[in-house]
């Protein structure tokens, strides 16, 4: 092989160090970024979770008195409306 002369030797002592230090500066600066994103995405799913929870809440709260089209019924337990002299009856 060819042996490198002092200046080329000096220049790659230099250079290999200074490329791994760039390189890992690159890696930790987009994990620092990764791990910001993934916080604020888990901030956001647990406020997602929270209105999710409320909406089933509210949902299955007034499912007795609301028919809902989500919550499956008995044929029996049909309930409608009859309009008799401008007045509501409701009947099953």
């Amino acid at each position: 092989m060819t042996k490198d002369t002092p200046s080329i030797a000096a220049f790659k002592v230099w250079v290999f160090p200074t490329l791994v230090s760039l390189v890992s500066l690159l890696i930790w600066n987009d994990v620092n970024e990764i791990k910001s994103d993934v916080k604020l995405l888990m901030a956001q799913s647990n406020i997602d979770k929270t209105r999710i929870d409320n909406l089933e809440r509210q949902l299955f709260k007034t499912s007795n008195t609301i028919p809902s089209p989500f919550i499956p019924r008995r044929e029996e337990e049909i309930t409608y409306a009859v309009l008799v002299d401008n007045k509501f009856k409701f009947r099953r």
